[in-house]
Parts: structure tokens; C-alpha cells; sequence
């Protein structure tokens, strides 16, 4: 089985990375000042594993900061 997992901050978790990013892209002639409507990051992991993997386990244990972040499992191919 193929997965992918998405990894994101949860809300109400100061993003200072794209604060900055947003920031510094609205002030650039460059890129069209004040384009930029929301800019937010996040990280994304691709697994493929055996049929009876637990794939819920190694997102909450490894994968994830259960404290602060939020993940989201898709089944890919």
C-alpha cells in the first residue's frame, strides 16, 4: 500500500516561517506587491509499506508533533 501523509500546524499555532515568507513576497515589486492573499507551509511524507502496516501508529509516534501539529493519511494509487 502507498500513502501519503500531510503534515500541518494545528490552528492557533504561530507559523513564523510563513509570516516572514508572506511578508517579504507582499513588499517585493518582483513578485506583485500585496498579491499574496494566505500563504501557510506544511511538510509531506510518501510511504509504502505492507498491506497490515499500521500507518495511523508511525504518524502519531514519528511522523508528527502531536502537540502542535495535525496530519491527514491518503491512500494513494
Amino acid at each position: 500500500m502507498k500513502y501519503k501523509v500531510e503534515i500541518r500546524l494545528r490552528p492557533g499555532i504561530k507559523d513564523n516561517e510563513s509570516i516572514a515568507i508572506f511578508r517579504a513576497a507582499n513588499t517585493m515589486a518582483d513578485l506583485g506587491e500585496n498579491q499574496i492573499i494566505s500563504l501557510s507551509m506544511g511538510k509531506w511524507f510518501e510511504l509504502e509499506v505492507e498491506d497490515d502496516y499500521d500507518i495511523e501508529l508511525i504518524c502519531k509516534l514519528l511522523l508528527s508533533n502531536s502537540v502542535i501539529e495535525d496530519y491527514n493519511i491518503m491512500e494513494i494509487e
